[in-house]
């Protein structure tokens, strides 16, 4: 797979976020109207029950921007087009997500519920409640890759993003109109971060390249002591740091020990002055 074609045109890209984007939005619109603010949160935490809180505390850290990070890592060199998009889509992501949190601070479901009413995994999180930032981080992550691998291939990461929502009122952590919201803005996110990083080709350069990897891989190293609440995941946090780290040293670190900078920086060249 080359991801050569990725700021190219892609029709049937654009028509499944406005299809996924109307889809969120309906479901938003209909359970405000329905339910209203607080909505759903009883019946799907009643759901998660079937599952154990273990599973739930692995599944809640993939919308973690480290673990989205981890995983990608070995493919970051391979696939430099899709890393810049993801780094410009989480941040875009995470900027329109802190924006709503601070203009409207919403209680989270831990400061409106009674203890007996609610289930809380990990920390008992009060404030900043909408939206969910980790839904935010997993769809901009999932949407991106969909953008390359196309429906076949990426629509199961897709599915796995919207677990990784469902996983945030499983902990306790968010309402249901949270995980909507944080999935319109991950997509919206990832939408436009595609955009400009076909325009703003910097992050595509060898040097800006190899600066965002080395901040990837630190921050991933970080993983298995700082568990953000939820120190039942420390095994899965241990085996994606491995697995992210181990990718970085492979792709990165050893051609650079074997053959300098410039057998390092190889794979980069002419990257970003390539016309899609």
């Amino acid at each position: 797979m080359n991801d050569g074609a990725l700021f190219g045109p892609k029709p049937v890209f654009d028509r499944w976020v406005a299809a996924q984007l109307a889809l969120l939005l309906v479901m938003t619109g209909a359970l405000l109207a329905g339910a209203g603010w607080h909505g759903g949160f009883r019946g799907a935490q009643a759901l998660s029950g079937q599952l154990p809180p273990l599973l739930w505390e692995c599944l809640t850290t993939l919308g973690d921007e480290r673990v989205l990070l981890a995983l990608m890592l070995p493919f970051t060199l391979r696939h430099p087009r899709v890393f810049w998009s993801v780094v410009l889509a989480a941040l875009l992501t995470a900027l329109i997500a802190r924006g709503f949190k601070w203009g409207l601070p919403m209680p989270r479901p831990a400061a409106v519920l009674p203890p007996d009413q609610i289930t809380v995994i990990g920390w008992r999180l009060k404030g900043l409640s909408f939206p969910s930032g980790h839904t935010g981080s997993a769809f901009a992550y999932a949407t991106v890759w969909f953008a390359c691998l196309g429906w076949r291939r990426g629509w199961p990461l897709i599915a796995v993003a919207a677990i990784a929502g469902f996983s945030r009122i499983a902990v306790g952590a968010h309402w249901p109109i949270d995980v909507l919201g944080g999935a319109v803005f991950g997509t919206c996110g990832a939408w436009l971060g595609l955009r400009l990083a076909a325009r703003w080709r910097w992050g595509l350069r060898p040097g800006p390249h190899w600066g965002l990897a080395v901040v990837a891989a630190i921050a991933v190293a970080t993983l298995p002591f700082d568990g953000q609440g939820y120190p039942g995941s420390l095994p899965w946090r241990i085996a994606v740091a491995l697995w992210g780290l181990g990718g970085f040293a492979a792709a990165y670190l050893v051609p650079l020990l074997r053959g300098g900078w410039k057998a390092a920086g190889a794979p980069l060249a002419g990257v970003a002055d390539t016309k899609a």
